[in-house]
């Protein structure tokens, strides 16, 4: 496989979501997905980042971007979801925030990454039980690699895999083995009740037992911060410990 470019090191690739408000189904029809994709072929002239891969879910969407500035992502993902709100707020005789915040961005610094990352942007349909394989899905990326491009095009194939002969081998090594099955975590959209059942399933205790382990306790907490939307107060609560001890851990 190619070595990783200098670039990477850099935070140049980007692995970018977007999530309805109230994570409600903003993609809910096949128009309105069809309409988000022709709004980023269109939009994608004169942006300066290029497209890697994507994948438009009833709720939320991925993408995987490259980009030599971070702005140029941040304005290009600005207009493409200001145009959609604005299509799919007339369409529906609404008003009001169509997406939840702005996006969730997560830097990509190494080639394990990049391709951990591709492969789960594809699987997603396959995870959530919409399809069983991800050449049945329509909506992402994975299809375009292997036939007609639209948005992913030859410079997307050269940034991934350093060159466009042959690609298509080490693509189907990284969507079919094992290697790339690292999981990347979706907007903070997990409840942190859901969180605690599966900590205290892995560790076969009550979340306020963990607090005598203090390296598990300073690994469950970090994750409980970038998995959740939990704040400090609430997690001390539950842990019953101070508010500022979590806090502490959080930051180790």
């Amino acid at each position: 496989m190619p070595r990783i470019a200098r670039r990477h090191s850099q935070s140049q690739f980007k692995h970018i979501i977007v999530q309805g408000i109230n994570k409600e189904y903003i993609f809910k029809k096949n128009e309105y997905i069809e309409r988000y994709k022709r709004i980023i072929l269109e939009k994608l002239k004169n942006s300066n980042i290029t497209i890697l891969a994507y994948c438009i879910m009833n709720n939320h969407a991925h993408f995987l971007i490259h980009s030599e500035k971070s702005e140029y992502i941040s304005k290009y993902m600005q207009r493409i979801n200001t145009t959609y709100s604005q299509f799919y707020n007339r369409l529906n005789k609404r008003i009001g925030y169509v997406f939840r915040d702005r996006f969730y961005s997560q830097d990509i610094l190494t080639q394990k990454q990049l391709f951990n990352c591709l492969k789960y942007i594809h699987n997603n349909p396959v995870k959530a039980n919409i399809c069983n394989s991800m050449k049945d899905y329509r909506y992402s990326s994975y299809n375009e690699f292997l036939g007609k491009k639209k948005i992913i095009n030859n410079e997307s194939i050269e940034l991934l895999f350093g060159a466009i002969d042959e690609y298509e081998k080490i693509f189907n090594i990284i969507h079919e083995g094992n290697e790339f099955n690292d999981d990347f975590i979706d907007i903070k959209e997990k409840e942190i009740s859901e969180f605690i059942i599966e900590i205290e399933k892995k560790y076969n205790k009550k979340i306020n037992q963990l607090r005598r382990e203090k390296d598990t306790l300073s690994n469950v907490i970090k994750e409980a911060r970038r998995q959740t939307n939990v704040t400090l107060e609430e997690l001390a609560k539950r842990l019953g410990m101070s508010k500022s001890t979590v806090g502490k851990y959080s930051k180790e």
